[in-house]
């Protein structure tokens, strides 16, 4: 990140949030990956996706296919008011 872009992570992150609270649905939910780990992100990401279908094998007790719930996590709405 450039110093321009740290002098506006706090804006950067008011809309991000006014973002995410505005388009978030129980129909349609985000869903936030916190993974500094690119290869723990995407094969997290991956057992999230997986989960969600019925296919051939899921069941196999041999495999893990829940996502870590400290990795994986449904977008909360924040309680504090974040409009200026």
């Amino acid at each position: 990140m450039d110093e321009k872009s740290r002098s506006k992570w706090d804006e950067y992150t008011i809309h991000k949030e006014k973002m995410f609270s505005s388009s978030h649905t129980s129909f349609c939910p985000w869903i936030i990956i916190n993974a500094n780990n690119k290869l723990i992100m995407r094969l997290e990401s991956m057992r999230y996706v997986l989960n969600l279908f019925d296919y051939d094998g899921k069941t196999d007790e041999r495999l893990r296919l829940l996502p870590d719930p400290n990795t994986v996590q449904r977008y909360h709405r924040s309680v504090i008011q974040l409009d200026r």
